[in-house]
C-alpha cells in the first residue's frame, strides 16, 4: 500500500521592520491604516472653541478697547461696572462727569512730557476665563503715541463682571492708563477683583 506523502508547512514569515523610506506603492486604505488622531491640548494661547459667555466677554473687551482708541469717554464710562472708579484715577483734564473727563483726558498732552496717546490696535483677545459672574481676558494691544516713533506692544489684562446679564469692565486696565497718559500704571491693574479669583 502506498503511504500518503508527508507535507511540511512553510516556516512562518518574520515581520520585517524597516527604517528606510516607506513604500510609495498605493494600496487600498483600511481601518488599520487610518492614523491615530493626536489628543487635543489646551493652552492659554490656543484656547478651545469659545462658549457663548466667552464670545460675549471678547465682544465687551473689544468694544471697551475700541472706545479708548476712539477717545470716546461716554462709551468707555457706559462699559464700566462702576463709572465712579474714574474719580479715583488721576486725570490730566478732569471735567464734570466720567464721560466728559475721559473724553478730555484721552490723548491729552501732559506738561511733564509723558507719552501722548494716539491710538491702539487690537492684535488679539485670548485666554478668556469665565467664573460665575466674573471673567478675565488677555488682549494684546499695539499702542501708538503722537510724540514717539516706537509703538508699545503689551498684553492688557481685563477683568469683567456680569451685571443684569451684561458683561461690564470691572476696573480700568493698563490700556486705560496708557490712553490718559499716566506715567505709572498701578500694579493693582492685574490683581483680580473679588468677583473673580481664578488663576
Amino acid at each position: 500500500d502506498s503511504q500518503p506523502a508527508e507535507t511540511t508547512a512553510p516556516p512562518p514569515v518574520e515581520q520585517q521592520t524597516t527604517t528606510g523610506p516607506a513604500d510609495t506603492t498605493e494600496a487600498e486604505p483600511t481601518e488599520d491604516d487610518e492614523p491615530t488622531p493626536e489628543p487635543e491640548t489646551t493652552t492659554e494661547d490656543s484656547p478651545p472653541p469659545r462658549t457663548a459667555d466667552e464670545q460675549e466677554v471678547a465682544r465687551a473687551v473689544r468694544t471697551y478697547l475700541l472706545a479708548l482708541d476712539a477717545g470716546d469717554g461716554e462709551r468707555v464710562c457706559s462699559l464700566l461696572a462702576d463709572p465712579g472708579v474714574v474719580g479715583d484715577v488721576f486725570l490730566p483734564k478732569p471735567q464734570g462727569d466720567c464721560a466728559e473727563s475721559l473724553s478730555s483726558s484721552i490723548g491729552a498732552r501732559d506738561p511733564r512730557g509723558l507719552p501722548v496717546f494716539e491710538g491702539l490696535n487690537i492684535a488679539g483677545i485670548r485666554a478668556i476665563q469665565v467664573q460665575g459672574d466674573g471673567a478675565r481676558a488677555r488682549a494684546t494691544t499695539v499702542t501708538t503715541f503722537a510724540d514717539r516713533d516706537e509703538p508699545s506692544i503689551e498684553d492688557d489684562i481685563v477683568y469683567l463682571t456680569r451685571i443684569d446679564g451684561e458683561w461690564r469692565i470691572a476696573k480700568p486696565s493698563a490700556a486705560f492708563y496708557r490712553a490718559i497718559g499716566a506715567g505709572d500704571i498701578p500694579p493693582s491693574v492685574i490683581a483680580p477683583p473679588p468677583e473673580f479669583d481664578g488663576r
